[in-house]
């Protein structure tokens, strides 16, 4: 039987969260039970997944959910969210940060945004069996990384509350890149994929890259297939809430002693790279090979 998921996600910014859901959606061994969009605008968050779900012939549950930060820290806004998509639903009137509460008992979490909402739906009583969790730098004590530096505080809430927890950081993903053979598959699987690609192609141009680093969609496969990763030791961890002495805000180090959060330290690059394009495609419409 398929997973039972929940996804909380930041996405409009970066592509990577669009690809993620879409990889879900091409992935029959989980059962997407509801979205939560976090940080910023969420309800802006949330209409785009709703034109995404349009697009694809999709269904989906999706809410609005924690718009700022606990941790005080101003919200890095792209300025571009939505604007590669033609007129947008209404914001949907479901709570976010609910739907990950009552959605939890016997689910999964992935969680690949800023934590603000996962940490409030812990808070008010949500368990879920597992977290997977897109964020941290764990090869520099001293580097920090977006997600987590985003909203500190819940990094620390979420990262510490003792549910068995995975960890990809980005000394993991950006081993992984797509480029311009993936992006031309993905143009070809329909209206939604043309949007995808474009901005690809649009987050490539803003940092003069010439490739696509997958952060979220390589987290969500290490749900799928764990066995493409290798992965320490489940562990305690700290995350760094400002100038405490061992690195930036949001920067991350394993503890000494047991714990429940496992961190990815190696993936299978090129067989990672295909599954993903493939799943991903598959959740755009791609007809099989």
């Amino acid at each position: 039987m398929a997973v039972p998921l929940l996804l909380d996600t930041d996405l409009g910014s970066d592509v990577d969260d669009e690809l993620a859901l879409a990889l879900l959606w091409g992935s029959p061994e989980v059962d997407l039970r509801a979205v939560c969009t976090s940080y910023g605008d969420t309800a802006l968050r949330a209409r785009i997944v709703l034109r995404m779900a349009e697009l694809a012939w999709r269904r989906v549950l999706v809410g609005a959910g924690s718009a700022v930060p606990r941790s005080g820290r101003e919200v890095w806004w792209a300025g571009h969210e939505g604007d590669a998509y033609d007129a947008l639903p209404q914001a949907p009137a479901e709570d976010g940060v609910g739907l990950l509460v009552d959605g939890a008992p016997g689910a999964r979490l992935l969680a690949i945004g800023p934590l603000t909402s996962v940490a409030d739906a812990l808070d008010r009583g949500a368990r879920p069996d597992g977290l997977v969790v897109m964020g941290g730098d764990w090869s520099d004590p001293a580097a920090g990384e977006h997600n987590l530096a985003s909203d500190s505080a819940a990094a620390a809430r979420v990262l510490t509350c003792g549910v068995p927890t995975v960890v990809v950081g980005v000394d993991v993903t950006r081993r992984v890149r797509f480029g311009e053979a993936e992006i031309a598959r993905f143009a070809g699987c329909g209206h939604l994929g043309a949007v995808l690609a474009a901005e690809m192609r649009s987050w490539m141009r803003r940092w003069d890259e010439d490739f696509e680093v997958p952060h979220d969609p390589l987290t969500a496969l290490a749900l799928l297939e764990p066995h493409l990763f290798a992965f320490a030791e489940p562990c305690a961890v700290e995350v760094a809430q400002g100038d405490d002495g061992f690195g930036p805000e949001g920067a991350v180090r394993r503890l000494d002693g047991p714990g429940t959060v496992r961190v990815a330290t190696d993936v299978q690059v090129d067989a990672a790279r295909s599954s993903m394009a493939d799943r991903i495609a598959r959740g755009l419409g791609e007809r099989a090979r």
